[in-house]
């Protein structure tokens, strides 16, 4: 309770601050130019997210309407649409899509990828590790070459920025959608005009820590526009399904359903990086297309290959020898050997490189062979996927009440394609010489996955075992054959029909990786389909 003297008091102040708001909202909405934009110190506004949940009801969505083709076409329009965009916890708790009234839907666990949406996220970005948003005036290389912000007492440009934790738990972000083609009714009613549908679930479980996102002026003479810059960080596991789970399948548009705990493909252990542009120099572009009939360009400009962009090119390339036809083989390998425990790099990789160059790493099992590699193992890595391993790797999985299917595959075959080397491991075949897989004698037979196998690759070269060096296998009762065309006949290698498989409810197919990743040039032009 307020007494009388302490009413007055805040009478006054009250007074005083309704007096003061026009002049602060006034100065509030003061335009800000370059020069009052160099000022700014950087430090920035600090967000953060704690028992953080963001959840979007499963019947919303976004929508990519199609048009209708138009001349001698056999093309259909295509719908798509996105619901239930979540961000939510990765433990134990959650629900299914299928919420009613004031229910979340059909509980399940969210620290597995069967379970589309979690509880909150503890620490999402806490205040000692926040996203953060500022205006800034960092270095840089123009378009031209000339070094932006070389004072930094007095800038040139300032920049706006968004950055994300440098540290993040995993959460869950998921949506399900629809495709549907041959759609004959407008969008304002779905229920009318339908054409055939797909309904589709994405899970990823993980986190985008180290993400930037950057707006700037662009730096290229002539071309001085609003500039992008995109640098996408994203670690985790990776679901894509489409099996409905039984009970509750549905093909009404618009209708949520209980999709299947287990089928899809899955990705294990990712971690991508993917550079959409550079500070000042390179930048992802938005403009209209020339007819102005409501499409879009989005466009990552080329940089030129002119002796007055060295410094540009310094940057972006970070070449560890001097430029020549096999300079970015020898650079990208010296990067891959300074992120391998044990290897010994000949050269010294300038840290812009992985700043520039992206990677897609699917699996966590990336062996190294060859000059500055550790030395090969001799006892089979225990780290090697089986063929129906689901902890990491690239895997296709049945769903619950699905029978088991019959899964092939090559041998893969690793190749160096640069002129005068032969550092390969043969698939199987004639003349492999050292390169016979699994060590076989180099029959077809050689070609395949077989029941039970094991290979040393002490004894010979270091591709002996093909790429990834000593194994032992053994799939047990689940190999078998089946009287099916076998694929290598049209590839002029005489298989016949007796087809060797592995009869299993999980597929892994192993580990992929993509190093020294690099966006020189890319245009995106929108089309309409009677464009």
């Amino acid at each position: 309770m307020l007494t009388k003297h302490k009413k007055k008091r805040f009478s006054r102040v009250l007074a005083t601050l309704l007096a003061a708001m026009p002049l602060l909202a006034q100065a509030a909405m003061e335009s800000l130019d370059e020069e009052s934009l160099s000022q700014v110190t950087g430090t920035g506004l600090a967000i953060g997210f704690e028992d953080f949940r963001w959840l979007v009801k499963p019947t919303s969505y976004f929508e990519q309407v199609g048009s209708d083709p138009v001349g001698d076409t056999t093309l259909q329009r295509g719908d798509l649409r996105w619901y239930g965009v979540n961000i939510s916890g990765a433990g134990p708790g959650g629900f299914h899509w299928d919420e009613s009234g004031g229910n979340f839907g059909t509980p399940c666990d969210a620290s597995s990828l069967g379970c589309p949406r979690g509880g909150l996220i503890a620490d999402f970005a806490p205040h000692d590790n926040p996203y953060l948003l500022r205006a800034f005036s960092p270095r840089g290389v123009s378009y031209e070459g000339t070094i932006i912000n070389s004072d930094p007492d007095n800038p040139d440009k300032t920049i706006y920025e968004y950055l994300a934790p440098s540290a993040q738990p995993d959460y869950t972000f998921s949506f399900w959608g629809e495709l549907e083609v041959g759609r004959s009714g407008n969008n304002n009613n779905l229920a009318v005009g339908t054409g055939d549908l797909l309904k589709t679930q994405t899970i990823i479980r993980g986190n985008a820590a180290n993400s930037a996102f950057r707006l700037f002026q662009f730096t290229q003479p002539g071309n001085e526009t609003f500039a992008i810059l995109y640098h996408s960080h994203l670690k985790g596991d990776f679901r894509f399904s489409a099996a409905q789970q039984t009970g509750s399948a549905s093909d009404d548009v618009g209708e949520p359903v209980r999709f299947d705990a287990l089928e899809g493909l899955h990705f294990k252990n990712v971690d991508a990086y993917v550079p959409l542009g550079q500070l000042y120099y390179q930048a992802l572009t938005l403009n209209t297309v020339p007819s102005q009939d409501g499409n879009f360009i989005l466009e990552i400009p080329r940089l030129p290959d002119v002796p007055t962009h060295t410094a540009v090119h310094d940057h972006f390339y970070s070449l560890v020898v001097p430029d020549s036809t096999d300079a970015g083989y020898v650079t990208a390998r010296a990067a891959l050997l300074t992120q391998t425990p044990g290897a010994t790099p000949t050269h010294t990789v300038d840290d812009a490189y992985f700043v520039t160059h992206g990677h897609s790493r699917w699996g966590d099992w990336y062996p190294c062979r060859g000059l500055g590699c550790p030395a090969i193992s001799t006892t089979p890595s225990p780290s090697r996927n089986a063929y129906n391993d689901t902890s990491d790797g690239i895997f296709f999985r049945k769903c619950e009440s699905c029978d088991d299917f019959d899964a092939f595959a090559y041998m893969i075959t690793a190749v160096d394609i640069r002129t005068g080397t032969n550092e390969y491991s043969c698939p199987g075949g004639n003349n492999c010489g050292n390169y016979t897989p699994r060590g076989g004698i180099g029959s077809v037979a050689d070609r395949y996955y077989r029941q039970a196998v094991n290979c040393n690759a002490s004894n010979g070269s270091d591709y002996q075992c093909g790429y990834g060096g000593s194994y032992s296998i053994d799939s047990g009762p689940d190999y078998t054959t089946v009287n099916k065309v076998n694929p290598s006949t049209f590839f002029g290698v005489s298989g016949g029909s007796n087809l060797p498989v592995i009869r299993t409810d999980v597929a892994n197919i192993g580990d992929a990786r993509i190093e020294g990743l690099q966006v020189n040039y890319l245009k995106f032009t929108s089309y309409g389909a009677g464009n």
